[in-house]
C-alpha cells in the first residue's frame, strides 16, 4: 500500500478560499497526485481435495488381534471439489486516470493501493491482506517403525510381528488408562505433563494402529481462476474448467475431465448514462472526487448435477461514474471517505465541520 501525505509548504501563502482541483488526467501533469478508478475482475479459488487411501500392512489381522472389522484392504485414490469462493478484484482502468491539484484544501491526505487506485481520503485505508501462494498441503504422517520394539522387527512372519504390534498397542492402551486414573507408577508431576505424556502415547497408539486399520491421506489445493467481464457480459454455460475424479482440476480443453461450467448475468442495477449525459459529465468531473456506482451480476459456478457456487458480484464496468462535491473537501470541511478498491465504489463517508 502507498500512503500519500501531502504537506504543502507554502500552505500560509494560498487564498483561504482555495479548493481542491480535480482535472482528467493529460501528459506532462505534475501539480498533484495521479488516482485511477478500477475495472473490476471476477477472482474464481476453487478448492479442492485429493483422497489417498492405504492399507495397513497387518490388515489381515485386524479382526482377529483388535476387533475391527473395517480396516482398509484395498488402495484407492481420488478427487474431489470441496468448495468454491468468489470475490471481485480491482485493476487499474487507464481510461478512468484522474489528477487531484493539491492547494490549501482537507482532500491533501489521499490514499492509493499498491496499484494506484484511490482507497481513501483523510483516513487510513482498509488494510490488505497479503497474499499467500496457493500450494499443496498434506497430512503428515508418523512412521510407526519408531514406536516398534526389536522384538517386533525381528519377528520372522508378518502374523507373528501383528501379533506383538497388537500387544504393544493394548500395553499403551493400558499405561494411558493407569495414568488417567492416577495408578502409574511413575506418575507425572503436573497436569501440564501429564498431558504431554498422553498427547505422546495416543500418538504411538494411532501410528501402531494404522498398520491394522489403514490410513486415510488428504492433499488439499486450491486453484485461481479470473474473468475480466465486459458491459455485455452475458454468459451462459460457458467452461471454467473440467474436473475428473482420477486427475482433479484439468484445463477445458482436456477431455478427461467432465465440464464445470459458470453463468454471469448483469442484473442491469444501475442506469448506463447516455453519450449526451457523459459529454456533461466530463465538465462536472472536473468540480470533486471521481468514484464508481458499480452495477451487480449474478454469478453461478455449476456441473451438470450440482451447483458449486450462486451469488451476486458487484462490477464497476456494469454501472457508472459519479463525482463527490468539491465543496466536501473545503477548507472548512473535514470529510472522511473510505473506497472499495476492487469496485471503486464508496464504502463509508464521514463529513466533519
Amino acid at each position: 500500500m502507498k500512503k500519500l501525505f501531502l504537506i504543502l509548504a507554502t500552505l500560509t501563502a494560498i487564498p483561504a478560499l482555495a479548493q481542491t482541483e480535480v482535472n482528467s488526467y493529460y501528459t506532462g501533469a505534475n501539480e498533484g497526485v495521479t488516482y485511477y478508478l478500477p475495472d473490476t475482475r471476477i477472482e474464481i479459488t476453487v478448492n479442492t481435495a485429493c483422497i489417498t487411501y492405504t492399507p495397513g500392512e497387518f490388515n489381515r489381522y485386524a479382526e482377529r488381534y483388535l476387533r475391527i472389522d473395517n480396516a482398509i484392504s484395498n488402495a484407492d485414490s481420488y478427487w474431489e471439489m470441496t468448495g468454491v469462493e468468489v470475490k471481485g478484484i480491482g485493476k487499474p482502468n487507464p481510461e478512468k486516470m484522474y489528477t487531484v491539484k493539491l492547494t490549501n484544501s482537507t482532500a491533501g491526505n489521499i490514499t492509493l493501493n499498491k496499484d494506484g487506485i484511490i482507497e481513501a481520503i483523510n483516513r487510513e485505508g482498509e488494510a490488505e491482506m497479503a497474499e499467500v501462494p496457493v500450494a499443496a498441503k498434506s497430512t503428515k504422517r508418523v512412521d510407526p517403525t519408531k514406536y516398534m520394539t526389536s522384538e517386533m522387527l525381528q519377528a520372522t512372519s508378518t502374523a507373528k510381528m501383528a501379533e506383538l504390534t497388537a500387544k504393544e498397542i493394548y500395553t499403551i492402551r493400558e499405561s494411558k488408562l493407569a495414568i488417567t486414573r492416577g495408578l502409574a507408577e511413575n506418575m507425572p508431576q503436573d497436569g501440564l505433563s501429564m498431558q504431554l505424556v498422553l498427547e505422546e502415547l495416543d500418538k504411538q497408539e494411532r501410528a501402531l494402529t494404522e498398520l491394522f486399520t489403514g490410513r486415510i491421506d488428504t492433499l488439499y489445493h486450491s486453484y485461481t481462476y479470473m474473468l475480466d467481464p465486459t458491459v455485455d457480459c452475458d454468459t451462459t454455460k460457458a467452461v471454467l474448467f473440467r474436473f475428473s475424479r482420477k486427475l482433479g482440476v484439468v484445463d477445458k480443453e482436456n477431455l478427461a475431465g467432465a465440464p464445470v461450467y459458470y453463468n454471469l448475468r448483469n442484473l442491469k442495477s444501475v442506469k448506463i448514462p447516455t453519450a449526451e449525459e457523459l459529454e456533461k459529465r466530463k465538465v462536472i468531473k472536473k468540480e470533486g472526487i471521481c468514484y464508481n456506482i458499480p452495477g451487480k451480476a449474478e454469478f453461478t459456478v455449476y456441473t451438470g448435477s450440482r451447483k458449486l457456487y450462486s451469488g451476486q458480484v458487484s462490477i464497476a464496468q456494469l454501472g457508472a461514474c459519479e463525482v463527490l462535491s468539491k465543496s466536501l473537501f473545503n477548507k472548512k470541511a473535514a470529510t472522511k471517505v473510505l473506497f472499495d478498491t476492487a469496485t471503486g465504489g464508496i464504502i463509508s463517508i464521514e463529513e466533519e465541520r
